[in-house]
């Protein structure tokens, strides 16, 4: 299996480089869209690597909206992706080059990630394939390269894969495995964490009305202190937010008539 996965890498490797040209020629240089979305992150990669040396018991107090605290959350924190992208900026100082080959890399790791997934579940080597082709290049997400919260859902199939292989095969390291993949989730996009949440969920459901025992109590052994110091990433990233959320009033939701109709849900990128 690890041979298998290890080709595949290479395989969808190759395939980011030559999907994403010209932009792959020249991450150093280029953007893919020039909008505020990439202005935001270019700069959250930076304050992160730059809280890393200088502050990370207190990453989320970022250098704008003085005298507020806790800004890092205003917006996606993009920890997880900078645990990539700051070795880049502290070596080049470059952040537009760490946010552009962290945002390829997501690419690579979303296609390995689905592979390794598909073969959880018993799909032969060339349908796994095909499912790490379509996670990692579907339009919806491949074309939101310049959104790196959107596009770090890496971290989405390796968490369902060993949770899989859990259920399946009763190993606790699947299980801890599955529980360090969900907290890098949270940590890179809280978009991913969201959808990685509801898809346990309705894995845990299907297992089960599957028949298969519930062995509350063994799950629980399992996941022990382990579990929780690996959970612990998760839970504590919600916190800022929440503060923030409430010192500073951030609310959304839709004007009334910007509504999504029910074609928006049937729509493809939904």
């Amino acid at each position: 299996m690890a041979t298998e996965v290890a080709k595949a890498t290479l395989a969808y490797a190759a395939l980011t480089f030559l999907m994403s040209l010209p932009f792959s020629m020249a991450p150093g240089s280029l953007v893919l869209a020039d909008l505020p979305d990439t202005h935001l992150f270019i700069w959250t990669l930076a304050w992160d690597a730059h809280a890393f040396l200088r502050q990370p018991l207190s990453i989320f107090d970022a250098n704008i909206y003085y005298p507020f605290a806790n800004t890092l959350a205003y917006s996606e924190n993009l920890i997880g992706s900078a645990l990539f992208g700051a070795p880049i900026i502290w070596l080049t100082g470059d952040p537009v080059l760490a946010m552009n080959l962290t945002a390829l890399l997501t690419c690579v790791l979303c296609g390995t990630g689905a592979y390794l997934l598909a073969r959880q579940v018993h799909i032969s080597p060339r349908g796994a394939v095909i499912c790490g082709l379509i996670f990692a290049f579907a339009p919806p997400r491949f074309f939101r390269m310049g959104q790196l919260h959107m596009t770090a859902v890496q971290w989405i199939p390796f968490s369902l894969a060993f949770l899989h292989a859990y259920l399946q095969r009763g190993r606790r390291r699947y299980l801890l495995f599955a529980i360090g993949f969900f907290s890098l989730q949270a940590l890179s996009s809280g978009h991913g964490a969201a959808y990685l949440f509801l898809s346990t969920l309705m894995l845990l459901g299907w297992h089960v009305a599957s028949g298969r025992p519930i062995a509350f109590r063994q799950r629980l052994r399992d996941f022990g202190v382990a579990g929780a110091y690996l959970l612990a990433p998760a839970v504590w990233i919600l916190l800022p937010y929440r503060i923030a959320q409430s010192d500073a009033g951030l609310r959304r939701g839709y004007v009334p008539d910007a509504l999504p109709g029910i074609e928006s849900f049937l729509a493809s990128p939904a």
